[in-house]
């Protein structure tokens, strides 16, 4: 039901089926969003934020005795890495507090709970129809929301091209070929990057003991 409700109807890289839709998406992942050059040109938005998170480290250690909560940290700064990759802006750290970015996050994180566990709606789908549409009805509800977030940021990068995002080059792919790179399928792109965040997140974080040694070196 998340496919159909907020991966727009298994359009996305994430429930499409496997086929000439699938591959393409897959094309366009490893040749224009993660290949290796679009990848370096973020590399002074990667350096900031380890350098952010190592200044926070710091800061919080010299102004209390308490132990840092290194995963969630981790967390902040690898969100803040995507955000800022996918539409150039920070959702997460103490410069940023606003009701939108607040909004934003517990979105995807309530996409990332319906997804990533199993969902009786999937197996027994026309049981639910009859019996039980609460689940559907916040699938559906939550698919809303995140699709109007979403569309905002597209109208935004529409308004202001200035800045070299992920979502500025897949519209500059939008003017090549547009049949292809609606605004369903760009959204699609946006939203599968921050579920792809969510589930590598879920993965411990296991301590390492010459961690500020190797975050100086980016």
């Amino acid at each position: 039901m998340i496919g159909k409700y907020i991966d727009y109807n298994y359009t996305d890289v994430v429930f499409s089926p496997y086929g000439d839709h699938w591959r393409s998406l897959r094309r366009l992942y490893a040749l224009e969003i993660f290949s290796s050059n679009r990848l370096n040109n973020f590399q002074s938005i990667r350096q900031h934020e380890v350098k952010l998170l190592i200044h926070r480290v710091f800061r919080f250690r010299n102004s209390s005795d308490n132990l840092v909560e290194l995963k969630f940290k981790f967390y902040q700064m690898s969100y803040s890495i995507i955000m800022r990759m996918v539409a150039g802006k920070r959702d997460y750290g103490e410069e940023v507090d606003n009701a939108e970015a607040n909004h934003f996050r517990e979105l995807v994180e309530e996409v990332i709970l319906y997804g990533g566990t199993s969902n009786l709606m999937d197996f027994m789908p026309a049981i639910f129809r009859l019996f039980y549409r609460s689940p559907e009805k916040n699938l559906a509800r939550i698919g809303e929301k995140m699709d109007a977030l979403l569309q905002g940021l597209i109208d935004e990068h529409h308004r202001n091209k200035s800045r070299s995002t992920m979502i500025d080059h897949l519209l500059s792919l939008q003017e090549s070929q547009p049949e292809y790179y609606t605004d369903q399928i760009i959204k699609g792109v946006i939203l599968a990057s921050l579920q792809l965040h969510e589930y590598k997140n879920q993965i411990p974080v296991v301590p390492y003991p010459s961690f500020l040694t190797l975050l100086s070196t980016y």
